[in-house]
Order: C-alpha cells, then structure tokens, then sequence
C-alpha cells in the first residue's frame, strides 16, 4: 500500500478546510474509528465511525489509515539554551526535534540560555529573540532566585507573561541563576501564591549533596562514577521534597516536582495529594529507561541530576505510572557540547542529556512492552499537562474548538535512533542506536504539516509564544 502519508497538505496551501479520515483517533473515550474536520488552525468537529475513501491525500484530506492519531505532545521541561548558548541547542533546532518526534508544544527554562531570565527586561529579550525561530508552539517559565525573590515589582511583571515560576533547592550549575535556601523556599512559595502561579521544584537537599560529595569524592575505595552517584542520594530528594510539601500545604501554593527519580519520593507526593496540597509529579523517560548500572558503563552521557537510580527503583517508577500516579512526563532536554561530556573527570562533564526528539517513541515502546495501555499513557504528554498549566482550553485533547495539534504514529513500523536522524544541534544522545516499536509518521501544528517522515521538517518555522 502507497505511503499515503507522504502526502498531505502540499507547503502553500490556502486550503481553509481539511479532513482527516481512517485513522484511529484518540478522544476522551478513548481510540475511536473517527473523522476529524479541521478549519483554518482549530478542530471543528470529531465524527467517530466515519471514515473515508482509501485514497492518496488531497488538498483537503488526510489519509491516516493504519495511524494512531494522537493529540501532539507538549514537554513542560525542556532547555534549548536559546538565546546565548546556541552552540548548545537554540530554538531552532531543539524544536526541530521535538517536531519529530511529535512534540508540538515545549516550555521552556529560565536557565542554561544566558542571561538567565530572572527579570523582566531578559524575558522581554528572550521573547523577542525568539520570533520566527521555532517550528512548534512554545510557552517560557520565569526563574524565582535568591536574587530576584524579594523584587515584587519584577516577580508582578513576570508573573503575567511566564507558564509559572522554576526553582532550585541545590546549585543549578549555572552563575546567574542561584538555589534558594530553606528561608527562601519559604518566601517563594508566599511569592507564588500571591501571584497565582506553579512553582516547579528541582528537589534535591544542598548541604546533604555537598556532605555526601565531600565523603564520596576522594574515597580510596570508589571510582568516580560510584561517587558521584552516591553524592546525590535518593534521601536528599525526599528530604528537599518533604519540605517543599511541608511549605506548599502552609501557603496553599501550587507546586510542580520536575524529574522525580524514585518511587520513594512519588509516595511522599501522593500522600500530600491526599490530604490536599495542589501538588503534582513529573519524571523524565532516562529515569524510566536506564538505571545506574547503564551510567557506570556509559559514563558522563547519562550524567544528570538527580542521577540514575537502581533498576528496581526504575521499575518502581513504572509500577508509580500503571497505577496513575506520575501526573506527566517531561524531557529535560539538556543539551551540551560534546566536548563538555568528554571531560577527564564524570565531576566536570555537563550533566543533561538530550533526548526530546525520542520520549514519546521511548515512552509507548516502553509502554507497550509492559502492558500499559496507551490510553492511559499518552495523558501524561498531553491532557494532563495542559490542564496543569492552564491551557487546556487550546491544548492536550483531540476535540472540537482546540488547536489542531495531531501526531500521527504507526505502531507496525520501527524508529532506529541513528545518528543522522537526530533533529537537534549536537548529534550525540544515550538514545543512540536504540530500535523503537513505534515510528512517528506525520506531526501536524494547528493545522499545518509540520513534520513528515518522508520529507523531514517542513522548512516554515510557525510557532508562537503562548
């Protein structure tokens, strides 16, 4: 059968009207035999149970026979180190990759771009330095720091244009954006909740990491990537987490845990949960797919913080999904320079990893190994994302009046992760050479092709800033 989604709507079209038809299209009910009807960037209409003719696509129809279509992914954690470090990534090409790999709306962090966006002229800078440089839709977190948390004046500027506020409770790695101290956590989720916004926590407990650094680091008996894991325990995430939820229920703040590692830690969340804090968890797929073992071997391409955890915490981690209570799934795409990885000691090498381009063909791969239906999967990088960050209204759902943000996937064909494939800037990844089950055929941004597996990206850069 002809590849009929090499087709599509042809670059120039001004056709106000399309149909997507014989695909299984994912609703609130579930994966339904249905026909999407889009006008200009919105869909109007869902029609489950009508399909089209078999044919190759025209002007105005989509055949997406043998597809899921899939409402697109949005990552909530990515760096694209845009503007200031683009030899590190850059709008541009991360969200190439994202494209490819479904991805339709990223938000992006306050730091690893530079300057840090800590006040209201560098994110006014950064918005306007982004304009008609990404291929998908994008939103920016602001950055709440030690230096920055007593200027209400700057936090109110911000607090309008920003998706919600990021934190730190351990050194960032980056000069310009600084960890709060306990006082300080404290301070900003009073800033956050007065100014309605998430805070999104990075959690690890400092002093611990710096005690266990001191103890690991120069000991006889451990070789440096034993140390560096053990300088980054799992207790300094439950002990930084335990008193972020102990703030967040005084204050009544919202707050957003970002790559949780264990499911020690998941537990702690879920009880606060319970007893009514406005909290919710976020893991990354490296946390889900290598363990400590894969770092030992790989070394500093899978060094991240926190740090790769045991296998049985990786299955924890799973066991934590299948029961639903991971609230989403963000990349924390964290590109370098491979230099900056090639380092003579795993203490000095860059730790991030790159892999937007592949969480969401590592997540269903996953998924479908262990017999997690998609269905209560693919919430995680959309819906539940949307309704998190308050653009539920226009994003995360295949449904009437919302943006016509659809991936199309094939569950027969297979992805091999090779280099030449890969979307963003630096061609090095963990996910090098891994065979996915899964292929992103088509990925479509309010209406327009953006991606095609055929043809690459489609060279008309139309995100905006949400």
């Amino acid at each position: 059968m002809a590849d009929v989604l090499t087709q599509g709507v042809k670059e120039g079209t001004k056709t106000t009207e399309l149909l997507v038809t014989n695909g299984l299209v994912f609703t609130e009910e579930g994966f339904q035999d249905a026909t999407i009807k889009i006008v200009g960037e919105k869909i109007v209409s869902i029609d489950v149970n009508v399909v089209g003719p078999n044919m190759e696509t025209s002007e105005n129809m989509i055949d997406a026979s043998g597809c899921l279509v899939v409402p697109g992914f949005i990552d909530a954690h990515v760096h694209f180190n845009d503007p200031g470090r683009t030899d590190w990534e850059g709008m541009e090409t991360g969200s190439r990759a994202a494209a490819m790999g479904g991805t339709t709306t990223i938000f992006d962090m306050p730091l690893n771009c530079s300057p840090s966006i800590i006040n209201s002229q560098n994110l006014r800078k950064k918005r306007d330095y982004l304009t008609s440089l990404s291929y998908i839709d994008y939103a920016l977190w602001g950055g709440m720091t030690g230096t920055n948390l007593n200027n209400k004046q700057e936090l109110a500027q911000m607090s309008q244009e920003v998706i919600g506020w990021k934190s730190f409770m351990s050194e960032s790695g980056i000069d310009d954006f600084k960890y709060l101290s306990p006082q300080e956590v404290k301070q900003a989720m009073q800033a956050a909740k007065e100014h309605d916004q998430i805070l999104a926590l990075h959690a690890e407990w400092e002093k611990d990491i710096v005690r266990f650094t001191d103890i690991n680091k120069n000991h006889p008996s451990m070789n440096e990537r034993r140390a560096f894991l053990a300088s980054r325990p799992i207790s300094a995430e439950e002990k930084a987490v335990s008193f972020a939820l102990e703030q967040a229920a005084k204050y009544g703040t919202a707050v957003h845990f970002v790559h949780i590692s264990s499911p020690k830690v998941v537990g702690l969340i879920e009880q606060a949960k319970k007893s009514g804090v406005n909290v919710t968890v976020e893991t990354c797929p490296h946390y889900l797919i290598f363990d400590e073992e894969d770092f030992l071997r790989e070394g500093a391409i899978l060094k991240c913080a926190p740090p790769l955890r045991p296998r049985e915490e990786v299955e924890g981690l799973w066991e934590c999904i299948a029961n639903g209570l991971i609230d989403t799934i963000g990349s924390d795409h964290s590109p370098c320079l491979l230099s900056m990885k090639l380092t003579d000691s795993i203490w000095d090498a860059w730790g991030g990893i790159q892999g937007v381009q592949f969480t969401w063909l590592a997540m269903m791969d996953e998924a479908l190994k262990r017999g997690i239906p998609l269905k209560q999967i693919l919430p995680l990088g959309t819906s539940n994302v949307a309704d998190r960050f308050g653009i539920g209204s226009r994003k995360g759902r295949i449904s009437p009046g919302l943006d016509a943000d659809l991936v199309f996937i094939r569950l027969d064909e297979t992805t091999v992760a090779g280099k030449e494939t890969f979307g963003f800037r630096n061609a090095f990844s963990p996910y090098e050479g891994r065979v996915f089950s899964t292929q992103v055929k088509k990925t479509m941004l309010r209406g327009k092709v953006i991606y095609d597996r055929q043809e690459g990206v489609i060279n008309e850069r139309i995100g905006v800033c949400l």
